[in-house]
């Protein structure tokens, strides 16, 4: 398994992008690479149960605000995924674990991305709305701006891609997400993982 390093801004993003191939490794932005990616991630989720993927997005919540609290990002990021990578091998069977890396790579960059997604001004009102608990309203909060970005992607992809062919999503996702770059203030990376997410829990089990 390799993992290798992709950079957003100044900060390190480190997506574990789960390839046996140094050509991989070596060369993560080339446009085939980037979708041999995203179709993985895709795999993954779809077949991991719900709660197995929600059971480890809670838990690298509890590790973001009891072990993992640097104010530097891309340390952050490091202590992020050593504890998910720590809890993928508790799986031993080895497409499950390696599931397990694939969609915890997404969960670490949509929780380094939620600043973005969700402003100060957003986040002060819900800290002081003491009716609903605030890691709840947040993950709603995000599910709303994340359902917006794939409803426009699902609206403007050219392709008809059917439920499991992951390659054919994969490309639209990827081409989809390049062009959102350069019309919002987003990056690559964040729209493909806020994207990725959402399809990936939207599904039915």
């Amino acid at each position: 398994m390799r993992t290798f390093v992709i950079y957003v801004n100044v900060f390190i993003i480190v997506l574990g992008l789960s390839f046996s191939s140094n050509c991989y490794a070596n060369k993560p932005y080339l446009q085939e690479n980037r979708i041999a990616y995203i179709s993985k991630v895709l795999q993954a989720f779809r077949e991991t149960p719900l709660n197995t993927i929600y059971n480890t997005y809670s838990y690298i919540n509890v590790i973001e605000n009891n072990n993992c609290r640097s104010s530097l990002s891309d340390l952050k990021v490091e202590c992020l995924l050593s504890y998910a990578r720590n809890n993928c091998k508790e799986t031993r069977n080895a497409k499950l674990k390696g599931n397990c890396e694939l969609y915890s790579d997404i969960i670490v960059v949509n929780k380094i991305s939620e600043k973005t997604f969700v402003n100060r001004t957003e986040r002060y009102r819900m800290l002081r709305n003491t009716n609903y608990d605030f890691r709840t309203a947040m993950t709603s909060r995000l599910q709303q701006k994340y359902s917006r970005i794939v409803t426009e992607f699902f609206l403007k992809k050219e392709s008809d891609c059917d439920d499991k062919d992951y390659e054919c999503l994969a490309r639209e996702l990827d081409k989809f997400c390049l062009g959102y770059t350069n019309t919002h203030s987003l990056s690559w990376q964040y729209c493909i993982s806020a994207s990725l997410w959402f399809i990936g829990t939207s599904k039915k089990n």
